[in-house]
């Protein structure tokens, strides 16, 4: 990601988190926010500083839901340490196969489900079609390039896993969250 995509306006850090210009001000001057001077003297927001101080005011509401579905258990808590390193208000959630899957899905409607590109037992089209439906972001992990006949947009993360690529994708969604929210 661009520097400039991880940075935000005083005006755009106010929108996304419902309070006022003068109040970002503030929460740079106290250290709440971590930001920088521009030459012209106007402030731009780091965007993980801004996810950090909304997981800490939303507490234990996140703002996103990731289904996992049939990954390995390591990569499942580094998924689940990572997001609590970067403080990202994300709730995780593990299942073992697509049928557990659905009945998650039927529980509590997920922002993002990321599974293996290669899972046995699937039906693409048929998933695909789904989540379009209920309006679901999907991420495939695969060691492969992406695959262009998929139906719907779909966000690929290599194999092996990188941390980064995540943190990126992650920070979208988040992002593509608080400004439906405003």
């Amino acid at each position: 990601m661009s520097e400039q995509h991880q940075l935000l306006s005083t005006r755009q850090a106010a929108k996304l988190l419902g309070v006022s210009v003068r109040t970002i001000q503030l929460w740079v001057e106290q250290g709440l926010l971590s930001a920088w001077k521009t030459p012209g003297g106007h402030r731009r927001i780091v965007q993980q500083s801004l996810l950090s101080l909304l997981n800490k005011r939303q507490g234990l509401q996140p703002l996103a839901h990731l289904l996992c579905v049939n990954l390995d258990a390591d990569l499942f808590k580094l998924l689940q340490l990572l997001c609590q390193q970067w403080h990202f208000p994300v709730e995780l959630q593990h299942a073992r196969n697509a049928v557990d899957a659905l009945l998650m899905m039927g529980e509590q409607k997920p922002q993002l489900v990321l599974m293996l590109a290669n899972q046995q037992g699937i039906d693409m089209p048929m998933l695909q079609q789904e989540l379009t439906r209920h309006q679901v972001k999907l991420a495939l992990l695969s060691a492969e390039d992406p695959q262009p006949a998929l139906a719907m947009e779909v966000i690929w993360l290599k194999q092996p896993f990188e941390p980064l690529q995540f943190k990126t994708e992650l920070q979208k969604l988040l992002f593509a969250r608080l400004r439906q929210a405003s």
